[in-house]
C-alpha cells in the first residue's frame, strides 16, 4: 500500500483554513487589540485564537457536525446543505443564550432580591403648615 504524502490531504481543507484565518482576523480581531503591556501584546493573539477554538469546539459539541439551527435563519440567508456554520452565527447564538440566562436570573422568584419592594404612599413631600416669618425678622439692625 503506497503512502500518500500529507500535502495531498490539504486541498479539500484549504477553503476551511482560509475561512478560519479570515474569521480570526476580521470577526475575532486577532492583532487588533489596543494594549499597553509588552506581555499582553505577545499573549493577545494566542488568547483570541484559543477563544475562537473554544467557540468552534463548543459548537461542535452542542450541535454536532450537522447544520441544525437553534435560532431561525433570516429569509435572505442561504440555506445550503453541507455549509459550515459561520462564526457570526455562532456568536449570535452565544449572545442569545447569555441573554437568556441573564433574563432567567432576573425573573427568578424563588430567591430573595436585593431590590427594595416597598413603595412610598406619597411621591411628594408633605406640606407642613408653617407660620410665615415677616421679612423684617431677617433684616440686620445697625
Amino acid at each position: 500500500m503506497p503512502v500518500r504524502p500529507v500535502y495531498s490531504r490539504a486541498p479539500p481543507y484549504r477553503w476551511l483554513i482560509e475561512v478560519n484565518h479570515r474569521d480570526e482576523k476580521q470577526v475575532i480581531g486577532v492583532g487588533q487589540a489596543q494594549l499597553w503591556s509588552a506581555e499582553s501584546v505577545e499573549r493577545q493573539p494566542a488568547f483570541a485564537v484559543a477563544n475562537y477554538s473554544m467557540l468552534l469546539l463548543a459548537a461542535m459539541n452542542a450541535f454536532g457536525p450537522d447544520e441544525l439551527d437553534v435560532l431561525p435563519l433570516p429569509k435572505w440567508e442561504d440555506r445550503r446543505n453541507g455549509s459550515r456554520r459561520s462564526t457570526q452565527r455562532l456568536i449570535q447564538i452565544l449572545r442569545h443564550e447569555i441573554r437568556g440566562f441573564a433574563l432567567e436570573e432576573v425573573t427568578r422568584t424563588d430567591r430573595p432580591t436585593d431590590f427594595v419592594t416597598s413603595v412610598l404612599p406619597v411621591a411628594k413631600c408633605p406640606e407642613v403648615p408653617v407660620a410665615p416669618v415677616p421679612p423684617i425678622a431677617y433684616v440686620r439692625s445697625g
